[in-house]
């Protein structure tokens, strides 16, 4: 499967495919995860890229791209993986939170891959967690579910994508659940989805906060408590 230069969105209106798509959900032919569970019958050889797996979810829209970005935080990967889409999604979303419209991901960030066996294994365990928020979905409140063109929400994304990435404890499934629904959201078109996810949003930008600082407390504190013979080899930076 060949991979395309770079892949952008186009705001809140859906592309032909989008439409096509939620066209044969209206008939509960074809949803999300079918599209996926499809391509995890037929995947590359040798490796697979980024570009792929969004090429064979069909469609440009905000909302699949975050989904692809956004798979590893519902199906847990190793470190050295989940990197490889740690600075995506914050390019991503730092274009938005800019206000660039058809925000784009290039070439060499599509190129980025892992092994067949891998891609395999991540998406069986994303599967079983989409099916089931899927169940809950399905078009309402379109207010709600056209707000991707908003400035702001792309500032929101943003920092939602940065609580997910930095790596603190407790903090990153959360942000990674959001970050799910709201993609989902944005494409079933369900506004209500979008909200709760903007609720989500904001309490786990609370929770990584209030984790942030009880760690820096403790820091602090441990350092007051250490012997000043022993705090005197710490670096600079420490004291």
């Amino acid at each position: 499967m060949s991979v395309p230069r770079n892949v952008a969105f186009t705001g809140a209106a859906p592309l032909p495919a989008t439409v096509a798509r939620r066209g044969r959900q209206d008939h509960g032919e074809e949803r999300t995860s079918d599209v996926l569970a499809a391509f995890r019958a037929n995947l590359p050889d040798g490796r697979v890229s980024l570009g792929d797996l969004i090429q064979a979810l069909g469609d440009r829209s905000l909302g699949t791209i975050l989904l692809a970005l956004s798979l590893p935080t519902i199906a847990p990967v190793p470190l050295g993986v989940s990197c490889l889409f740690d600075l995506p999604i914050l390019l991503f979303s730092a274009q938005m939170a800019f206000g660039k419209r058809g925000a784009a991901l290039p070439g060499w960030i599509l190129r980025r891959s892992v092994s067949r066996s891998l891609a395999a294994r991540m998406i069986d365990k994303a599967m079983p967690r989409l099916t089931a928020i899927e169940k809950m979905l399905k078009p309402r409140h379109s207010r709600f579910a056209s707000i991707d063109g908003e400035r702001w929400f792309g500032v929101l994304v943003l920092l939602l994508s940065l609580t997910c990435v930095v790596p603190l404890p407790l903090t990153g499934w959360l942000p990674g659940f959001a970050l799910v629904l709201l993609s989902l959201g944005l494409i079933e078109r369900d506004g209500a989805a979008v909200a709760v996810s903007l609720a989500l949003t904001v309490a786990a930008l609370v929770f990584f906060a209030l984790v942030a600082s009880s760690l820096s407390y403790a820091g602090q504190t441990l350092l007051a408590l250490t012997p000043p013979h022993l705090a005197s080899s710490y670096p600079a930076f420490m004291a």
